[in-house]
């Protein structure tokens, strides 16, 4: 608890302390279309340094614009056989969606644990097995091929402990549990495996402190494992669940999870100095849902992913402003036919940004289609 006074002094040097009326409000922020709000931040970073983003689906997006904006991204560095083609982005295979899953990845890449050849589990006919540690789309084979391939994923991970920020993305808090080994899976069984060995598995959504236990146990690795200047940045996804498992309206299943992960990230951040938050969820949710989301109003839009990013390099001096539109390309923006012909079409100025939107979410995801396609070829 904390005097009144020092609660006062508080919420005036507080410059987004109320929801509506004063200057910095989230009503006049809100109104601006998209809002990147402001999050714990203790440190800053620098251009030289490296980031490693492990988590949900949600932190290729960010590695993937960090990237972009010239960030060494060692997450992106990926040597690693047969991880399949069935994603668009070869990291999605390594997508983390619950706090317990990046725990274990991060036991067996510090050789705490090592990964049971049990954990395998069999699908189809004959010797072919897949990883339920992976993304479901990664490459199957005999147990041999994929336990090679499960050292260099140990491999992989392990270079989050060299990386100067390491950005972990919580994602959900519905869990499948292997019951023969213990593990946590990444996702729900294959449907094959699941009808075959039903009495294998179970699942829960993980608690308040499951959830809590998992990421303090995740910070004591990065402490011990990592570089000693090592800071961490964390980050709920956006990206609803796509299913629920629970008897829960998949709105209401889906409230509690990201409830459930902001709060745990909020207490984990309240422990430890060289840890913050950064408030991509937030940033989403409250931003318009016409800019926010791609159609399907489950994944989030390039356009707002980009705002994110490029606040967040920002804020921690890995860029050193957010750039304004260059007047020369609004010049040639406002001599394209495209254009010309969508702002005469368009019934109002919204009407013109949604459509804008659209248009760079299709290119955005065709560009990842033929990096999928390029990937099969050269494969």
């Amino acid at each position: 608890m904390v005097s009144t006074q020092h609660a006062l002094n508080t919420a005036r040097a507080n410059a987004h302390d109320r929801w509506t009326g004063a200057e910095g409000s989230a009503e006049q922020r809100i109104k601006e279309r998209i809002v990147i709000p402001l999050g714990r931040q203790s440190f800053t970073a620098a251009p030289s340094d490296t980031f490693f983003a492990v988590g949900s689906c949600f932190a290729r997006n960010v590695e993937e614009r960090l990237a972009q904006a010239g960030a060494r991204v060692t997450s992106l560095d990926i040597k690693v056989d047969d991880l399949g083609n069935g994603s668009a982005r070869a990291g999605g295979m390594f997508n983390k969606y619950t706090p317990l899953s990046i725990l274990q990845e991060l036991k067996w890449a510090a050789g705490l644990e090592v990964y049971p050849a049990e954990a395998l589990l069999p699908v189809g006919g004959g010797d072919d097995c897949y990883d339920p540690y992976l993304s479901g789309k990664a490459g199957r084979g005999p147990v041999e091929s994929l336990m090679t391939r499960r050292a260099q994923i140990g491999q992989y991970f392990a270079q989050i402990f060299s990386a100067n920020i390491a950005v972990l993305t919580l994602g959900l808090t519905e869990s499948w549990t292997d019951l023969e080994t213990g593990l946590s899976l990444n996702e729900a069984p294959h449907p094959k495996v699941l009808l075959r060995y039903s009495k294998r598995f179970s699942f829960e959504r993980l608690s308040l402190e499951q959830c809590e236990a998992a990421l303090a146990d995740i910070a004591a690795i990065l402490k011990a494992h990592g570089r000693p200047d090592q800071k961490q940045i964390i980050t709920v996804s956006p990206v609803p669940l796509g299913r629920t498992f629970t008897e829960d309206d998949i709105i209401i299943a889906n409230t509690t999870s990201k409830s459930t992960l902001r709060v745990a990230a909020l207490r984990l951040t309240e422990k430890y100095v060289d840890m913050d938050y950064f408030p991509s969820y937030e940033a989403v949710l409250h931003s318009d849902p016409a800019l926010s989301w791609q159609r399907d109003l489950r994944h989030v839009s390039d356009v707002v992913v980009g705002q994110i990013i490029q606040t967040f390099m920002q804020r921690y001096g890995v860029i050193a402003d957010i750039m304004e539109p260059d007047s020369a390309m609004i010049s040639a923006l406002y001599e394209d036919p495209m254009f010309l012909k969508w702002s005469e079409n368009a019934e109002s100025h919204d009407a013109l940004l949604v459509k804008l939107n659209q248009e760079v979410n299709k290119y955005k995801n065709m560009v990842l289609q033929l990096q999928k396609q390029l990937r099969q070829v050269q494969g």
